[in-house]
């Protein structure tokens, strides 16, 4: 202990040498505070003079670490106001009554969002904040009251019906009247399966329209596929709480996978297709046969016996497995590619959907759905 006190003596008596040193104008001066720092190291000290300079030190550094700490919290507590003011005004400028304003400090201070603004202008942020604020508070334990309010509280932000140019992140932000593919159960024999509809969406639960088929046990698990027009395909997995007769009472879920449209799932098929090409309106059009060599929930892949201009538009007819007929569907050539499979009498077409074919995309969607599904199966047990 005394030889550490030294050592540290002697960085400080070092310290001031050099500090004076600037001023030092002779070599005798110089002389004199070398001959201190003998001194200084020569010396034996008692354990009273270690003591104090040890407590001195001690305060010292706590002095300046409390000096710290408050500096630290006075300047949050100066943030946080000019936050809380922010977030005041920007509810003002809402429009928010008393209750839905309440309801969001409640949440921002539970789960400690350091900008508290931010809740009430990204519904990434709302969905984020309130997946740790229903985990915190048990979800279970809070009264439909309540729970109604935050539900309402999303079409006062507007973040429900959600902008397509927003993606999905929570079943919870699912509108009355989405589409969705359903597969019953998700693993083995299909029991129930097509495409429902969301009939209510609560916080703590959601429901579709009851599909055909044998009743569902609770705690089954069931896959969905949701395609929104302009914006995705999303594809989860969700339990079933309850099957009243009318409609399947489902969990949340909170993690969708998202394919971007540009990235469809695409699968390859072999289906013989009829093409009818119009030059012009007013023309006849040309009829010539084709087939699908690729199809997905944005449009096919066909290998043609005539090579088309990109911007072309096509009128299809063809049979669709499971489905039945598909007649005059439009398209429009996005891509031409090479020879298919070596062969110079057809050419591959890249082809999008054109106009109104929500209806004939959600067979699609399924049948891709279902062909996925049943070639997963068939390669299981080989993976095995």
């Amino acid at each position: 202990m005394r030889l550490f006190i030294q050592k540290c003596l002697f960085l400080i008596t070092a310290l001031n040498v050099m500090a004076i040193a600037a001023d030092v104008d002779s070599i005798n001066k110089f002389d004199e505070f070398a001959k201190s720092i003998r001194q200084s190291v020569g010396k034996s000290y008692s354990i009273e003079v270690v003591i104090v300079v040890l407590a001195v030190t001690i305060v010292l550094v706590v002095s300046v670490v409390l000096y710290e700490i408050h500096r630290l919290n006075t300047f949050r507590q100066e943030f946080m106001t000019l936050a809380w003011g922010k977030f005041d005004n920007h509810a003002r400028s809402l429009k928010l009554s008393g209750d839905n304003v309440s309801i969001l400090k409640e949440i921002v201070q539970e789960v400690g969002l350091q900008d508290p603004n931010s809740i009430m202008k990204s519904p990434n942020v709302f969905e984020k904040s309130l997946e740790k604020f229903y985990a915190s508070k048990k979800i279970e334990t809070i009264d439909e009251k309540k729970l109604a309010s935050i539900r309402n509280l999303r079409r006062v932000l507007g973040f429900l019906p959600l902008s397509k140019e927003i993606a999905f992140i929570s079943t919870r932000q699912f509108d009355h009247g989405e589409k969705c593919l359903v597969q019953i159960p998700e693993n083995g024999p299909t029991t129930n399966k097509g495409m429902s509809s969301v009939f209510v969406t609560k916080e703590n639960n959601w429901s579709i329209d009851r599909l055909k088929g044998p009743k569902v046990p609770a705690g089954t698990w069931i896959r969905m596929n949701l395609t929104r027009p302009g914006d995705a395909e999303y594809t989860f997995r969700v339990q079933v709480l309850s099957d009243t007769g009318e409609e399947l009472i489902l969990s949340h879920a909170e993690k969708l996978n998202r394919a971007q449209q540009r990235n469809w799932v695409r699968i390859d098929v072999d289906i013989p297709v009829e093409v009818i090409y119009k030059v012009t309106e007013d023309a006849a059009g040309d009829v010539f046969s084709g087939k699908i060599i690729d199809m997905s929930g944005g449009g096919f892949g066909m290998a043609l016996p005539t090579k088309l201009t990109v911007g072309a538009k096509l009128k299809l007819n063809f049979e669709l497995p499971g489905h039945g007929p598909i007649t005059d569907l439009l398209v429009k050539i996005v891509r031409v590619a090479g020879q298919y499979n070596n062969n110079p009498a057809e050419t591959i077409h890249s082809v999008a959907f054109e106009g109104d074919v929500h209806l004939v995309q959600e067979q699609i969607i399924q049948y891709v759905f279902e062909k996925q599904r049943q070639d997963i199966l068939t390669r299981l047990p080989n993976d095995i």
